[in-house]
């Protein structure tokens, strides 16, 4: 229900632009250990503002479950999360960048802002490299869910190679690395395959590896898949 309402607002939103603008959405999934799973409907309209340049409005639905120990016994944690993020966006044949700022929230009174930005640049015609960081602010109790609400800051940084196997299939290598203000540290890598058998379809799947120092952890393996649409 609250997809298809978020649905509604962003179709009678873009009657009310004279000029084009273009729907996207698609469904995501991650799954791994701890038994976590993630599934992410969205939706977004993108607003191009010159030949090069476009705002994006998207709307991202996370629903997340995963267990976790408390005093020696496993529990299951259920919990919803809305993203609602404007992006800025910037492409030309030697560049390309992005900046998305976003403001999350959801079960038992879950708040973060989180701020995307990258920069990518072709180094041969079948390489592209990207980099960039992540800044989110997040107050919840989410990842635990019998102790007091946490503010937490995470800083990320990550950078990807993609390499282009022909016209229609990319290989994609991620690599992360992030801290937090409770001095825990992150890696991940990542390798996957994004491919479009035809526009506007595009569909993926990444094999990922994650490690941190908490003491409680997801470090382990994760298998996301997802279909998009970009217009």
């Amino acid at each position: 229900m609250k997809i298809l309402k978020i649905t509604v607002f962003l179709i009678l939103f873009s009657n009310l632009s004279f000029s084009a603008i273009y729907p996207q959405f698609g469904i995501e999934s991650t799954g791994g250990s701890n038994k976590l799973f993630l599934l992410t409907p969205w939706l977004g309209l993108r607003y191009p503002v010159s030949q090069n340049s476009s705002f994006l409005i998207k709307y991202y639905n996370h629903n997340i479950s995963f267990n976790y120990l408390i005093e020696e016994t496993e529990k299951k944690r259920n919990a919803n999360i809305s993203n609602f993020s404007l992006v800025y966006y910037f492409q030309n044949p030697n560049t390309e960048l992005y900046s998305a700022l976003s403001f999350l929230t959801g079960t038992d009174s879950y708040k973060a802002f989180a701020l995307d930005c990258g920069f990518s640049k072709p180094l041969l015609r079948w390489l592209k490299t990207e980099i960039g960081f992540y800044l989110l602010k997040e107050s919840s109790i989410l990842w635990y869910p019998d102790e007091d609400i946490r503010d937490i800051f995470l800083y990320l940084l990550k950078g990807t190679l993609k390499v282009k196997l022909k016209k229609n299939i990319d290989f994609n290598s991620n690599f992360y690395f992030s801290i937090n203000s409770e001095d825990v540290n992150a890696y991940s890598a990542s390798i996957g395959f994004i491919y479009s058998p035809k526009e506007p379809f595009y569909l993926f799947l990444f094999y990922s590896r994650y490690s941190e120092s908490a003491q409680y952890k997801f470090s382990g393996n994760y298998i996301s898949m997802g279909l998009n649409f970009y217009y």
